[in-house]
């Protein structure tokens, strides 16, 4: 529910200003080119619009959005230069247990070693605005086998070499989360600086491979030495999606983003439990009781598509109850008007278009944001001399 801004000027449009959050992993060139901004001396790796507490977006005069409304979902801008973390959310039930634990044991929200931020699932999907590339789900263990096998052939350890061969076995057996639960174990073998992850990707550079697995998870061993999280890949479906494919990442499904540039929805949340390839707080033990094991193809998400107006509307629908997304193509000189019944986040991703409701316009260009209330009045939505895209998300 929108409540009346804090000066008493009730709104149907608000532009925004979004924080930018500096992950080590975040691209110095994609989020600048994306809004003509100069380019970065350091790592840009998100932009937030929305109401979760620890990155409040603000209007225009300062005023933090969530003083009008609490958004059960979130908005990014995300630009990852290298892979993000080895991760799963958790459902709701996970989220309220852990988050409880953590305020019970007196850690506070700003610690470092915090895994749960909130008590709230975080389901997300993302749509590529470049080719994107990402680690999503288990993949048919048959196949990780296979690479667990060539690696047995590269490396010149003999133990090494027969707890590889026993792992591949194991694949093939079905017990993919005991060779998960191998690879992650803190006091493993895989974890020692200089040990067997260290020797498996000298191996693999050495061997000159090919094999897109392999040479994806060489690239992550090579950011992050010495962690398993690089072997965690090997058991992940590797994609790449082509601008406007989408991923819908439910609660349990471990992941991994890579490269690219996306537009993120996800409900307001920031749990995110880490396996790996990450500097920050790892909680293996967690992430093994929120994962789902079960193999399977990439969580691609098949939008609706329709043409009103010469406008293109393709409009993606998780099955959740928190987010939804509408993208809109407007190609120059056209316009379209939508009902917006209910709050909805706006942001432009190409060329200049704007928005009017009621008596308030507002400019929408790659990088911004509009929050609409959407409680009053319809929205018109228009491209004058570009071709135009944005999009809009809401509540289903």
């Amino acid at each position: 529910m929108t409540t009346f801004h804090p000066s008493g000027v009730q709104h149907a449009l608000y532009p925004l200003t979004a924080p930018i959050k500096d992950y080590a992993w975040g691209s110095t060139t994609l989020l600048s080119e994306l809004t003509a901004a100069p380019a970065s001396d350091t790592p840009q790796a998100e932009m937030w619009f929305g109401t979760h507490p620890t990155t409040p977006t603000l209007l225009a005069d300062g005023t933090a959005l969530a003083q009008l409304v609490d958004l059960p979902y979130l908005v990014k801008l995300l630009a990852a230069a290298q892979p993000l973390s080895i991760q799963a959310h958790p459902t709701i039930e996970h989220a309220e247990a852990g988050f409880a634990a953590e305020n019970a044991a007196g850690i506070e929200l700003s610690d470092p070693r915090r895994t749960y931020r909130d008590a709230n699932h975080k389901p997300e999907m993302l749509v590529a605005l470049s080719d994107f590339t990402a680690m999503t789900g288990f993949r048919d263990p048959d196949f990780a086998a296979e690479t667990f096998d060539q690696i047995a052939q590269m490396v010149d350890d003999a133990e090494l070499t027969s707890l590889l061969i026993a792992m591949a076995k194991r694949l093939r057996a079905g017990e993919l989360m005991a060779v998960f639960g191998q690879l992650v174990n803190p006091d493993g073998p895989f974890w020692q600086p200089d040990g067997f992850t260290a020797e498996i990707f000298d191996a693999v550079q050495r061997s000159g491979t090919e094999d897109q697995y392999l040479v994806n998870a060489l690239e992550a061993a090579t950011i992050h030495p010495n962690d398993p999280g690089a072997l965690v890949a090997l058991l992940m479906n590797l994609i790449t999606l082509a601008p406007g494919e989408a991923l819908f990442i439910p609660s349990g499904t471990i992941h991994a983003y890579v490269a690219g540039l996306g537009l993120e929805v996800m409900a307001t949340s920031d749990n995110v439990i880490r396996g790996g390839l990450t500097v920050k707080h790892v909680d293996v033990a967690e992430l093994g009781k929120v994962v789902d094991f079960t193999p399977g193809a990439p969580p691609i998400i098949t939008p609706s598509v329709r043409t009103i107006d010469d406008v293109l509307v393709t409009r993606f629908t998780p099955p959740v109850e928190d987010f939804a997304l509408t993208r809109y193509d407007l190609p120059a000189g056209s316009s379209l008007t939508v009902t917006a019944t209910t709050p909805r986040i706006a942001v432009g991703t190409s060329g200049t278009g704007m928005l009017t409701s009621g008596r308030d316009q507002a400019v929408v260009s790659p990088g911004s944001g509009i929050y609409i209330p959407g409680d009053v009045h319809s929205l018109d939505l228009s491209a004058q001399d570009d071709d135009v895209t944005i999009f809009v998300a809401s509540r289903p």
